[in-house]
């Protein structure tokens, strides 16, 4: 993997990416990142200005889309979790603007104080704080419903993933990702179940759905509810993972 940065002769900025995994040459516009430009380990150097030119107006155009996005997300005052109800304010240190905890019936000192003053650098401590708190409520729910199912697994690790909400490996180790979070405890339940079922069949052949149904009958709506869960996602958090 080769990063570099050019400039093209109208002055619109890039970074090159060599990947030995790309089966052809794209471009993609990250978040925090501007334009990046992935090639193939043999596609030629030569032609990614071209390539950059031809598709110009198009990363322009994404590219103020993107910038027109960054000012509009406004980082949270109160982080709302799904999978436990919580409620959680949020203090940004040297911020003028002064939570009002009278909001509440009853007030609560918890709180999450972010130390940083840049915005990215918010966005990082806060989703450090995501992680963490996954760390901390995944494993003992996963102990025990491998537990109640009889489906054991080696290990479980926590990710924020960008297109799986979770995975098994031929191992058994089990990797969760940290946005579940945001997701009511019974489909992270079933993701759970879904996960350890992997243990068994590494597919998702009959077999592993008949499974998957014997521990959890209603499945098929925590199927939908996952694929439709992104938009449950904050954009703060999303436009970072993506970046």
């Amino acid at each position: 993997m080769v990063d570099e940065e050019t400039v093209s002769p109208l002055a619109l900025k890039w970074k090159l990416r060599v990947s030995p995994r790309a089966r052809y040459a794209r471009l993609q516009i990250k978040p925090y990142g501007g334009l990046e430009v992935i090639i193939p380990t043999r596609f030629p150097r030569n032609e990614v200005p071209d390539l950059v030119a031809k598709h110009e107006a198009w990363a322009r155009r994404q590219l103020a889309r993107q910038s027109k996005l960054r000012q509009s997300i406004r980082l949270p005052r109160l982080l709302t979790l799904a999978f436990d109800n919580s409620s959680i304010p949020v203090v940004y240190k040297g911020d003028s603007l002064q939570f009002n905890f009278d909001l509440f019936d009853e007030p609560s000192t918890d709180q999450i104080v972010i130390q940083a003053s840049g915005h990215r650098e918010r966005v990082h401590e806060l989703r450090d704080w995501i992680r963490s708190k996954a760390q901390a409520s995944f494993p003992a729910l996963l102990e025990q419903i491998s537990t109640r199912t009889g489906l054991e697994f080696n290990k479980l690790s926590v990710r924020s993933q960008k297109t799986r909400w979770g995975s098994c490996s031929r191992r058994g180790n089990i990797s969760l990702n940290d946005q579940l979070l945001f997701l009511p405890v019974k489909t992270v339940e079933y993701l759970m179940i879904h996960e350890l079922c992997h243990t068994r069949h590494l597919n998702h052949s009959r077999a592993f759905w008949t499974l998957v149904e014997k521990h959890c009958s209603d499945f098929r709506a925590h199927e939908q509810l996952l694929s439709d869960s992104r938009n449950l996602v904050p954009d703060w958090f999303l436009l970072d993972l993506y970046s």
